[in-house]
């Protein structure tokens, strides 16, 4: 303070050259006072703008950053979203492949139980038509028997006759025999257990399976079978007929 009021005496002295009075130089001291009150204060707010820029810069570096931080992780969902949708039209794709899949299998297991239940049906009628004739040849070897059974009467032969001597043995050998009885084989299930291929008869072969007596013999003539698929190896029969019996047969010893 006392080098401003120096140097405002020598400012005074210097400009009016002579010497200045006690009310001038108190208001210059005043005038300094106040000039110097109002430098700190500008020195001060200056201060406090410096530091608020300081601030805002800080604050401006952290909003950057947020806003870098923000921009990456929208790109990343934005990424993650097109990989989804990507992932979701993948796996549409594959549902509807599996879902055509699942549709011709359908119709190829429908086209199957057709053909079996056609199979069951013909072999119902087979089973049906083979009883019949059993029945009728039943019938008539039964009636056969009964014939048989009757004496038979000759003409012109009287029954009071005398019997020549030594006859006797004749007449018993000229009786005839006693009729043999046809017992009918018994007919197998439908839908039980498996036909085996070495040791069914032909008659069975004939109702289990549907197949032609002739081909039923040339089963039975090719025994014996390591494999079902021998049937076909060893042209017994066609390839299509194998496969329409192939799960009702088997070559267990």
């Amino acid at each position: 303070m006392n080098r401003w009021v120096v140097i405002s005496l020598v400012l005074l002295m210097g400009l009016s050259g002579c010497m200045v009075s006690k009310s001038k130089y108190e208001a210059s001291v005043a005038d300094m006072e106040s000039a110097k009150a109002e430098l700190e204060k500008s020195r001060m707010h200056q201060e406090a703008l410096e530091e608020q820029i300081r601030n805002l810069k800080g604050l401006n570096e952290k909003i950057s950053t947020d806003l870098e931080m923000m921009t990456t992780e929208v790109q990343r969902i934005k990424e993650g979203r097109k990989n989804e949708h990507t992932l979701l039209e993948t796996r549409e794709r594959e549902l509807d492949q599996e879902k055509a899949q699942l549709t011709s299998k359908l119709r190829v297991v429908m086209d199957q139980y057709q053909k079996v239940k056609a199979q069951n049906k013909a072999l119902k009628e087979t089973v049906l038509r083979y009883q019949k004739e059993l029945k009728d040849t039943r019938e008539s070897t039964a009636e056969s028997a009964v014939g048989a059974l009757k004496p038979s009467d000759k003409p012109g032969v009287s029954k009071s006759e005398p019997t020549p001597p030594g006859s006797s043995s004749v007449a018993a050998s000229s009786k005839p025999p006693a009729p043999k009885i046809v017992t009918p084989p018994t007919l197998p299930k439908i839908g039980g257990d498996l036909v085996n291929i070495n040791k069914a008869s032909v008659s069975d072969l004939v109702l289990t399976l549907g197949l032609s007596r002739e081909v039923a013999e040339d089963v039975v003539s090719n025994r014996p079978y390591r494999l079902r698929g021998e049937l076909v190896a060893k042209n017994v029969i066609p390839k299509a007929t194998f496969d329409e019996i192939k799960d009702r047969i088997t070559a267990s010893p």
